[in-house]
């Protein structure tokens, strides 16, 4: 059995145990309330309709999958669902079947002990246990409902902004100039042509001296191979519009989608690097694989070295993973540009905007913004210009100008 049908079975048989355990709550818990029993069982009913409908139609071959063509909030609420069902039913688990056994057995003692109630009765009790029970059946669908509407709500939101970017002995004639700076577009189903297109627009319109697009370019799937090449075909700047390779961008059929991208004319940087003309002191552009590990980071780097020499150029790697700055820094490479962390993706945020808690600091050693190396190399790290997952909290989309500036020399 593949790869893809075991995950589809796997995915089905946890949304039916969630289904069938929450029904048989349902049944007995709220017996004694036929009315609104034969309601939430139908809501039920209804919600795994929703769910379960573009999950059979993967199983399908050349199924027209109806969350390509349906209403986003729709596969916002696909994709929240598929993300939080696991935890989910771990929390009922833990939590929901060891109270029905205590509870099995404890009406049996009390039962036997005083003889204080019929069964008909202790059916009828409503009790806190029951109550638990039943929230843990309907706060999942409240949950990723209320997430869906945010995720709505926040589609469309993207960050614009111009920053700074210290660099240490920056050629004064490379002072001001401007990168704009594109990362995890994840052109797809969650990131669809219409945004795209809104985000090359707004690109353009800063009219920087280079674009540069690092990594997760497309979200997986190949079929968007035509919106990729035709929407970053559109990005435009007087010194070049430059790519490097993400880890999404790998997913199905890496060599394929290094054909496409570079048949289309399109400069992919794979391990390589092209020398740009400033009219005086000369950029190396350089981009590198993904990987996640360090010492393939070196060896990669290495190899863009290599691959094209200019006396005096200033430095710059594209990068997908911003751990690549550890290595990029030990081989004296002044700029480093990233992305691959979303900035975290769901921040919890106090009201006056401090961070309470980022997963993404969690998992890496670089999450979002600028950073520097004791000797003074500068990396930046982009939160994301599109999503592979439709709910952000705390770190919006962004479209950032990168303008280079003198570092401030330590005294």
């Amino acid at each position: 059995m593949s790869l893809f049908l075991i995950a589809v079975t796997s995915i089905l048989l946890l949304n039916l145990s969630w289904y069938l355990v929450s029904d048989y709550w349902l049944r007995s818990d709220l017996a004694q309330y036929p009315r609104a029993r034969n309601v939430t069982r139908l809501a039920l009913v209804i919600w795994m309709t929703i769910i379960v409908i573009p999950i059979i139609g993967m199983t399908i071959p050349y199924f027209d999958n109806p969350l390509g063509r349906g209403p986003w909030g729709w596969l916002a609420l696909f994709y929240l669902w598929m993300g939080s069902i696991f935890f989910w039913m771990i929390g009922m688990g833990i939590l929901g079947v060891p109270i029905s056994v205590y509870n099995y057995f404890t009406k049996k003692s009390r039962s036997r002990k005083h003889g204080l109630q019929t069964k008909e009765e202790q059916n009828n009790t409503l009790t806190r246990r029951k109550l638990l029970r039943l929230a843990l059946v309907a706060a999942p669908p409240l949950i990723v409902s209320g997430s869906t509407m945010a995720a709505v709500a926040t589609r469309d939101r993207l960050n614009i902004y111009t920053k700074d970017l210290p660099v240490v002995d920056l050629p004064d004639d490379l002072n001001n100039l401007t990168i704009t700076h594109l990362s995890d577009l994840h052109i797809g189903m969650v990131t669809g042509r219409d945004r795209i297109e809104r985000i090359i627009t707004e690109a353009n319109s800063l009219k920087s001296n280079i674009i540069v697009v690092t990594g997760d370019i497309l979200d997986q799937d190949l079929q968007y191979m035509p919106d990729l090449l035709e929407t970053i075909g559109e990005l435009k700047a007087p010194m070049g519009v430059y790519l490097c390779l993400g880890n999404h961008d790998k997913i199905q059929d890496p060599y394929r989608w290094i054909k496409k991208v570079r048949g289309a004319e399109l400069d992919l940087l794979l391990n390589e690097s092209v020398i740009v003309d400033t009219g005086r002191t000369p950029l190396k552009i350089m981009g590198i694989d993904f990987t996640h590990r360090d010492n393939n980071n070196f060896t990669f780097i290495q190899k863009a070295e290599k691959d094209n020499n200019a006396d005096n150029a200033l430095k710059i790697l594209l990068a997908h993973h911003p751990h690549a700055f550890d290595a990029a820094a030990v081989m004296g490479i002044p700029i480093t540009l990233a992305g691959h962390t979303h900035g975290g993706q769901l921040v919890l945020k106090d009201l006056k905007g401090n961070e309470l808690f980022n997963p993404g600091n969690r998992l890496f050693r670089y999450v979002k913004g600028i950073y520097h190396s004791p000797q003074g190399h500068t990396l930046y790290v982009h939160a994301g210009s599109g999503d592979w997952f439709p709910l952000r909290m705390g770190v919006p989309c962004e479209i950032i100008q990168l303008r280079l500036v003198p570092a401030q020399s330590k005294t």
